[in-house]
């Protein structure tokens, strides 16, 4: 049931050879059907449906409270569910927690460390601890971010602290590495070797999932995302696809003559938002599908970005208005303006 694999840690010459180990035969590392959490009248997660294929690296994007953390912990048999299913690795998480724990590298969003331990004596002892953990492997990881091992946690800022974290998880052989907030408390030198660190899995076939409220995080690393939003999967998204729409931006030079029901009708318009007189669309397939209507559209003062993870992510969670002022330009809504709001129906 389960293969081996040799591989190598790679890039800075102090290889050592591998064996990572896959998840037993399916296509898919983790499946989730119609799982919930309630906490009383709480749903902490709805009936959540997830598929992640072995050897993809996973997003998870939310803001607080969106139950990115309840849906990992349920998957790692921490929390029981209300109802619904997870599988990983072919292992039930509720009935099978332990094998579940066994197949899976961890790294949770507040990491608990021996003070009193040197950074080397905690690393030894959780890789030994982790059914597949690599003291040596985590070593080497250690050094490429830089982290000096001989001091004692205690004397470690938050920043050295999280790497210790990530090096012993990272570190793992498991099949399935999880990390919640990665990131969080690192410098840009050191979030960039990180992020660097997750693609590399990948050429591994590992199979990771990230959760995290940085976009560059999401879009630098993933092959998918998923969108949380009260506890509920909104959207998911193949990252390789989404780097080919456009957002627009731009003002309706008469609202009057604006019909929602032509941009329904339009097959390249994926998304659209209308506040006032300002408008968002999402377009897809080559500009010169699309440009030529464009220019003789009723908008004017037209600006064109690639889309990306933030943009799909306001779609779901819209900025506030405040925040909308904040980063406003000549087209920007006057803040104490009144108006109505058309939004298409979201699809990707």
């Amino acid at each position: 049931m389960i293969a081996c694999r040799e591989a190598t840690l790679n890039r800075n010459g102090s290889d050592i050879p591998l064996t990572i180990i896959r998840c037993q035969v399916t296509d898919f590392a983790i499946e989730v059907q119609k799982l919930s959490k309630i906490y009383r009248s709480v749903g902490a997660l709805v009936e959540c449906d997830l598929s992640i294929a072995r050897g993809k690296i996973f997003g998870l994007l939310g803001p607080n409270g969106a139950g990115k953390t309840t849906l990992l912990r349920t998957l790692l048999g921490f929390l029981k569910p209300t109802s619904g299913k997870g599988i990983l690795c072919g292992y039930d998480c509720e009935t099978q927690s332990v094998q579940v724990r066994q197949q899976v590298s961890y790294l949770p969003g507040e990491a608990r460390l021996y003070h009193a331990m040197r950074g080397r004596a905690v690393l030894e002892l959780f890789s030994g601890l982790q059914h597949y953990g690599s003291a040596e492997r985590s070593a080497l990881i250690a050094k490429r971010l830089e982290l000096d091992l001989s001091r004692r946690v205690m004397f470690m800022s938050t920043g050295m602290r999280q790497k210790l974290a990530i090096a012993i998880v990272m570190g793992s052989l498991a099949p399935v590495i999880i990390l919640d907030e990665p990131t969080a408390n690192l410098d840009p030198t050191v979030r960039s070797e990180v992020i660097a660190l997750i693609r590399e899995s990948r050429s591994a076939e590992r199979t990771l999932v990230l959760s995290s409220h940085i976009f560059s995080d999401i879009e630098g690393s993933c092959d998918e995302v998923a969108i949380l939003k009260q506890g509920r999967v909104v959207c998911t998204a193949d990252l390789h696809k989404l780097k080919q729409l456009h957002t627009v931006h731009a003002r309706l030079e008469s609202a009057a003559n604006f019909q929602a029901s032509e941009m329904n009708a339009l097959n390249f318009v994926e998304h659209f938002r209308i506040d006032g007189s300002l408008v968002e669309l999402q377009l897809s397939g080559s500009p010169t599908s699309w440009f030529d209507w464009l220019t003789k559209s009723n908008l004017c003062d037209i600006t064109i970005d690639h889309s990306g993870v933030q943009a799909l992510y306001e779609r779901y969670h819209p900025p506030s208005a405040w925040q909308r002022d904040a980063s406003a330009t000549a087209t920007s809504l006057l803040p104490n303006s009144h108006h109505n709001s058309i939004e298409s129906p979201p699809h990707v």
